[in-house]
């Protein structure tokens, strides 16, 4: 089971940071952004096939590809903000992270604009 490798991997490096932390704050650091990136290389294969199989069922219902495209980055964007400021947040800048988040939801926002257009657009013909 891959989650018991994950947790593994977690618990590891909480004890090697924590040992770290005391004497080399950076080098701690290092080891939490270096263990999100390996936990991220692991998950990377099913990422993949998440992503191929709504293309696939965008492609069965003759969805358009462009919002699946969109809900994607929208996806990506939020789950890269969200390490990024996990990883501020770790390093004691908390008001930095707060910046990257709220970063992240403005680009979400102007990204989900043509949606909720088309959505707005098919609300209104079902009303007329």
């Amino acid at each position: 089971m891959e989650i018991l490798n994950i947790i593994v991997l977690c618990l590891v490096s909480i004890f090697v940071a924590s040992i770290l932390k005391r004497t080399q704050k950076e080098i701690g650091l290092a080891v939490a952004v270096i263990v999100g990136i390996l936990i991220f290389l692991m998950l990377i294969d099913k990422l993949v096939y998440v992503v191929e199989k709504i293309f696939e069922m965008s492609n069965r219902v003759s969805f358009a590809n462009g919002y699946v495209k969109t809900l994607i980055k929208m996806t990506g964007i939020a789950l890269i903000s969200e390490y990024t400021a996990s990883v501020c947040k770790d390093s004691g800048e908390s008001a930095i992270a707060e910046k990257v988040e709220f970063a992240a939801k403005v680009i979400i926002l102007f990204l989900s604009l043509p949606l909720i257009m088309s959505l707005f657009d098919l609300i209104t013909k079902f009303l007329r």
